[in-house]
This record gives structure tokens, sequence and C-alpha cells, in this order.
């Protein structure tokens, strides 16, 4: 735990990139059911009381204003890190980058990403892009993406863990742990990856959407995110994130049960891995399909005696 404890006071290092005592917007908080997300998000908001952070406004990718009433020069962005920085999921950066162009004058923080794009011209353009902001900092997940960032030509740019680290020492299983048991969370989107050989099992496998959460959950949570995406789509505007917020707990809640129940993870989502360490289990785990886990691990995990790394040659390099 000491090692995760050391990389929570990481993150106290992202404060020196900002005014603290500006008034600061907290922009795209994650609406579904990915728990990673949600954990990063939890370690965000914890982070903000941890450092004494005063939140002015909260808005996620469907609310954001076209205008910010009341909105000066000296407000701060802050923007939800995560693994959504490059062309995988591209409508989250191009809703990065064009905060970046209406808001010039505006200090603007991401918040720790991993980068990957598919062509090293995709990231080019992004990074020029960027690079016109005079008052941005850029904080890279791993020392692959600062690398990645710095080589196209990113100055104002370096490196942080994840924000779900500032839940170390809170989070607490919630259930009785089953001995010699073992949890297999395998993603099943556009980062899948087969298991090396050594790790394939006939166990039954689950992900954040598949199998983590009851029945009843997962309808409840289609009519809280529909809800809440109409509104800030169509509606009024209201912010909801405290409604959002309260079903997020429950979605945790749910994830930290499940995984509590097992002695040990085996997982190629990084989050599973994280949350898995941060409840104190033995976790194994392979890497996504363009290296996210590898070039974590390598950059801040490398030390923690209960995490077990599997290369195989398949492996993407980065």
């Amino acid at each position: 735990m000491k090692e995760l404890l050391a990389l929570k006071n990481q993150l106290s290092e992202i404060t020196s990139h900002f005014n603290v005592t500006s008034r600061i917007i907290y922009v795209d908080y994650p609406l579904h059911t990915n728990v990673g997300d949600l954990l990063i998000n939890l370690g965000t908001e914890q982070f903000f009381c941890d450092q004494s952070l005063s939140i002015w406004k909260r808005y996620n990718y469907y609310d954001f204003p076209r205008e910010i009433q009341g909105l000066d020069k000296h407000d701060v962005f802050l923007l939800h890190g995560g693994g959504n920085f490059g062309d995988v999921w591209f409508n989250f950066q191009s809703f990065r980058e064009a905060i970046l162009k209406k808001y010039p004058e505006n200090r603007i923080i991401f918040l720790p990403q991993t980068v990957h794009f598919r062509s090293p011209e995709r990231l080019a353009a992004s990074v020029h892009r960027m690079a016109g902001h005079k008052n941005l900092h850029v904080f890279a997940r791993d020392y692959v993406s600062l690398a990645k960032l710095k080589k196209a030509g990113l100055k104002c740019v370096s490196a942080a863990p994840d924000m779900a680290h500032a839940l170390a020492g809170i989070l607490k299983p919630l259930a009785v742990q089953q001995h010699d048991s073992e949890l297999y969370l395998v993603r099943q989107d556009l980062e899948a990856s087969a298991p090396p050989a050594s790790l394939s099992s006939s166990a039954r496998t689950v992900d954040w959407d598949e199998g983590a959460f009851s029945l009843s959950r997962q309808a409840l949570h289609r009519i809280i995110v529909n809800f809440v995406k109409g509104v800030g789509r169509y509606g009024p505007p209201v912010d909801l994130h405290g409604l959002w917020y309260w079903h997020r707990d429950k979605m945790v809640a749910d994830g930290v049960r499940l995984f509590s129940r097992y002695e040990s993870v085996v997982t190629n989502r990084l989050h599973a891995m994280l949350l898995g360490l941060l409840l104190q289990r033995k976790v194994t785990v392979w890497d996504n399909s363009y290296g996210k886990l590898s070039s974590y691990y390598e950059s801040w995990l490398g030390k923690i005696p209960n995490l077990k790394f599997h290369y195989q040659p398949a492996d993407v390099a980065v």
C-alpha cells in the first residue's frame, strides 16, 4: 500500500500548474458503465477535496454549453483524464480541442491521459492544433505518452499518475474474500486483446458492462443516463451532476463488491488492475490492444509486489 500512497501524493504536483484560488470548471465527467472511468472521476473529486479546491461548475460531454455565463479569463478549466487522448475515441479528443479553440486565454489543464494515435500524422495534426493555445498544460499518464507528445512538439507537458490513485487508503473491500478464487475481467471493446497462452482459462469472464452489474442496476442506468444526456443536449441548463454522482457511487460500489469477493484479479483493463491493487488483491495483467497497460506498469507500478505483468510476442510496440 505504501507504493500506492506515494503515487497518490504525486498528484499534488498538478496544483502547481494553476492558480488554486481561481474559479475552476471541471469538464467531461463520464456518463457510462465503465467503472474505470468512474474511478477516475471519483478519484478526481477526492483530489479536489484533498487539495481544498472549490469547483465552480461541472460539465459532462453532453451538457457543455455554447456559452458559460459569467466566465472570465481568470477561470481555470480542468479536463477529465483517462485513456481517450487520440483517435480511437476521437469525439472526446475533438471536444477538448474545441474548448482550447473557444477559450484561448483561460488556463486549461488536461488531467492525466494516455496518448494513442493510429498514425504519426494524426498525432502531429492534433498537437499542432493544441500548441496554438498559449495557456495550456497537459499531464501525460505514462512516460511513453509523455515522449510521444514531446516528440510531436508539445512543450507544455509533464507526467502524472492516474487520478484514481487519489482513492488509495479510502476504498475498502465490501464483501468476504473467497479463498483461492480468481476474477477474469476482460475488455470487449475497441481496445480488446486476447490473453497470452499462459493466462487462457475456461473460467467465466466479465467486463464492466457485461456481467458486472445486476439487471436492475442496468435498467436504472438506462433511465438515468438517458435522462441526464437528454437534458444536457435538449433541455434547460440544469446541473444534474448530483443525480449522476449518486448513480456513479452505486456502480462503483457494485464494482468494489465484485472485486472484494475474489482473492486475485486477471485482466487487461487498466482500472481493473488499479482497483484490484487498491483493494489489496493479487493482480495479473496483460496488455490492451495498443500497449496502454504496459506503459502504465513500467511508468509507475513495477515495484508493487502483488502485481504480475504477462508480456507476449503479440503485444503492440509503443
